[in-house]
């Protein structure tokens, strides 16, 4: 049996395979980014252990970190602290632009393969049909604990849910926009490139081999029972949504000093 067989892990440290393309993700509060090594106009997504704002992830954190069963047993890789974020639109990445049309397909896997440098909201990928980059506006939004799952035998996450009615009215727009923006993806190019369904969530790691992540699910279920008690009553608050470019599964960067992604 292959040992690893995600193709977003590429060893054991973990050592996390190239997987290029952009997102709209959450700006995590508090100080969360710094200089992207080379590209004086990108920042890197960079959570800080510490910090107040972070709290939640924080507490995630310390669980996964003590997940010796899953990471023994069953080859779990937990993503680094740093790199922790909630997605809320994926655009175009490594796994989807083979299903665009041979011609658009070629110059998005030459954009893909260019990022960093390549990462400008002013790029057509990046825009929508008036010009303007892609984008969502929200009202301040919380989330809180909701369960621990594993997907698909390759991921395990934290899913979130909204505090309240107010932040639930605030996510019922947030997935309008996301429909919005999938027809007009779908429209352009053939296909919606984010899941119909929102389940937001932050991914703690992956699972390198499916196989044995199949066995996995009673492990995942005892970390949730340990975890549940641990983060009641932390909430995660965000007030913004930003456009980000990644290199694989620990690196995110935006345009530098914008919370908007613009």
């Amino acid at each position: 049996m292959k040992m690893i067989a995600n193709p977003k892990v590429s060893g054991f440290v973990p050592v996390w395979a190239p997987f290029k393309g952009f997102s709209l993700l959450f700006d995590n509060p508090g100080d969360s980014y710094s200089r992207l090594n080379g590209y004086p106009e990108l920042e890197k997504m960079d959570c800080r252990s510490g910090s107040p704002e972070l709290a939640f992830y924080q507490t995630l954190w310390d669980a996964s970190s003590k997940a010796s069963e899953l990471v023994c047993t069953y080859l779990f890789c937990a993503l680094p602290f740093h790199s922790y974020h909630v997605t809320v639109w994926d655009g175009l990445n490594d796994f989807n632009v083979r299903r665009l049309p041979d011609r658009a397909r070629l110059e998005a896997e030459q954009w893909l393969r260019s990022l960093p440098a390549s990462f400008d909201s002013r790029h057509p990928l990046l825009t929508v049909p008036d010009g303007e980059p892609i984008g969502i506006r929200i009202e301040p939004i919380e989330f809180e604990y909701d369960c621990l799952e594993k997907w698909n035998n390759a991921s395990i996450v934290a899913r979130l849910k909204p505090t309240d009615s107010q932040a639930e009215a605030v996510l019922s727009g947030i997935e309008k926009e996301r429909d919005r923006l999938n027809g007009e993806f779908e429209q352009r190019f053939g296909f919606p490139t984010a899941a119909p369904q929102y389940r937001p969530h932050v991914s703690i790691g992956y699972l390198a081999n499916k196989q044995l992540g199949e066995k996995a699910e009673e492990a995942v279920q005892r970390l949730h029972a340990q975890l549940a008690p641990a983060i009641s009553g932390q909430r995660l608050r965000f007030s913004t949504i930003g456009m980000y470019g990644m290199n694989d599964m620990e690196t995110f960067f935006r345009r530098a000093g914008r919370s908007d992604g613009r």
